[in-house]
């Protein structure tokens, strides 16, 4: 868990190589108050719940975007037979006359 160095100068040194050991976790940042810890656990928390609002919102607005292109590709089909079969008509009148 320790590293080598950290341990034997612990093992050595005794409370002065203990005391020592504190300040430099403390400085490297493995060391921190329990408030410091608490804050970040619960702003990564609050991070979280955004975020899975925010994917929640999209997954409605694309979930509402794919309805609406399914909607009007159905209608575009349905109007490309119209004007096919009124061309089909407007062919078959220039032929009789």
């Amino acid at each position: 868990m320790l590293d080598a160095p950290l341990a034997a100068l612990v093992a050595q040194g005794g409370p002065v190589g203990l005391l020592s050991l504190v300040v430099v976790l403390i400085l490297l940042g493995r060391l921190i108050p329990r408030t410091v810890h608490e804050d970040r656990i619960r702003d990564k928390t609050e991070r979280i719940a955004y975020l899975e609002a925010t994917l929640k919102t999209r997954d409605d607005e694309l979930r509402v975007r794919s309805e609406q292109v399914s909607r009007l590709l159905g209608q575009g089909d349905m109007s490309v037979q119209v004007l096919q079969s009124l061309a089909r008509e407007a062919g078959s009148d220039a032929v009789v006359e």
